[in-house]
């Protein structure tokens, strides 16, 4: 190969790297942005919980702040006025539940209804994004143990699987490309949708709900395991009308 035919090569391959650089550059901010958005936000909006033809609706806050999560669930009146909840979940350096409702749900562990695996796996973008950036931005999947999480093409979280308890989260997005709804789907045809009325992308303080106390009777134990979801939710639809 002559000298032309390799100045014009080389010509060829720094206008092809000048074109794709900056291509892979927003491609990367692109995505670190949207990994930003799931690290800390605070919310609120309306709950709905289904199950076999059952189904209830109930206001809700939700606050995440890196690796501690907080989301309560109220019965009407104005978000703020509520004295109480009537369940909170909380997780950060331990997880627990509480419940004026159903006092019982305080003595199990959480973790068998709630995935808190998937809570803790947006809380540091900016680790997450150069461990798995690169991996991200060509397949638009990223799979860590048991959790399998695939993006859509502009690098927004379209859906986290949970392979350990086979329960699965999917985002949906209004027309502004903004998040509108979370959908968690649970064995057995459970399903639980928050519908977000408002959210802020910032670093919300969060109160922790009290540790849970070691050794209560009980404690470790399914809580559900002489009552199914559908009684479950008849009950609390029967408590709060």
């Amino acid at each position: 190969m002559n000298k032309a035919a390799l100045l014009v090569l080389a010509a060829i391959l720094l206008i092809l790297y000048a074109c794709a650089a900056p291509n892979s550059r927003k491609a990367e901010s692109n995505l670190l942005t949207e990994l930003k958005k799931w690290e800390s936000f605070d919310s609120q909006g309306i709950a709905e919980v289904s199950y076999k033809g059952l189904s209830l609706r109930k206001m809700f806050s939700a606050a995440k702040n890196h690796g501690t999560f907080r989301l309560d669930v109220f019965d009407g009146g104005i978000m703020g006025v509520m004295p109480e909840p009537l369940i909170s979940f909380y997780a950060g350096e331990y997880v627990t539940m509480r419940s004026t409702l159903f006092p019982m749900l305080e003595q199990m562990n959480p973790a068998m209804l709630v995935p808190t695996e998937g809570l803790a796996f947006f809380g540091d973008s900016d680790s997450l994004f150069a461990k798995h950036g690169a991996e991200i931005i060509e397949t638009r999947t990223l799979s860590l143990g048991d959790m399998q999480i695939s993006f859509l093409g502009d690098f927004r979280v379209d859906m986290i699987y949970d392979l350990n308890s086979d329960s699965e989260i999917q985002a949906k997005y209004n027309t502004n490309k903004s998040l509108s709804e979370l959908v968690f789907r649970g064995a057995d045809a459970l399903q639980v949708k928050l519908i977000f009325d408002e959210i802020n992308y910032i670093e919300p303080e969060i109160t922790a709900l009290p540790k849970p106390q070691g050794g209560l009777p009980g404690a470790g134990i399914n809580p559900f395991q002489n009552m199914d979801i559908k009684q479950l939710l008849q009950k609390l639809l029967d408590n709060t009308r």
